[in-house]
């Protein structure tokens, strides 16, 4: 069977959850994911909750949180048929100083040969 993951347990997971027992079963669900013993399906917009609730709240740096969050989405139980979009995305979000949504609206556009209709100027650059 294939989970879908909540964005808190990815956060709690990363930011080592003050609340240890919070802490403790995210680290066990990541683990059996680490491990292969279960699969799992991260939403791109969980994703985009992750890197808005990271960066955003927790102040970490973009470089880590896209770091981390890639080595996540990487785990072969993380069964994603557009996790390399979504890796792509966090690398054009990281290099090219777009926001998240915008980043994965150019690479699912690129990927599918799709036009894109936008008026944010950043975006119309890549375009």
């Amino acid at each position: 069977m294939i989970d879908l993951i909540d964005t808190n347990i990815i956060v709690r997971f990363l930011v080592g959850d003050k609340n240890k027992k919070l802490f403790l079963q995210s680290k066990a669900i990541i683990e059996k994911v680490e491990s292969g013993g279960k699969k799992v399906l991260i939403l791109d917009v969980v994703i985009m909750e992750c890197l808005f609730v990271l960066i955003k709240f927790y102040r970490l740096p973009k470089e880590e949180v896209v770091k981390d969050l890639k080595k996540i989405l990487a785990l072969p139980s993380v069964v994603n048929n557009d996790k390399v979009i979504i890796i792509e995305a966090l690398n054009i979000f990281l290099s090219k100083n777009l926001d998240f949504v915008d980043s994965l609206i150019y690479v699912k556009a690129k990927f599918n040969q799709h036009g894109i209709l936008t008026l944010d100027k950043k975006l119309n650059r890549l375009k």
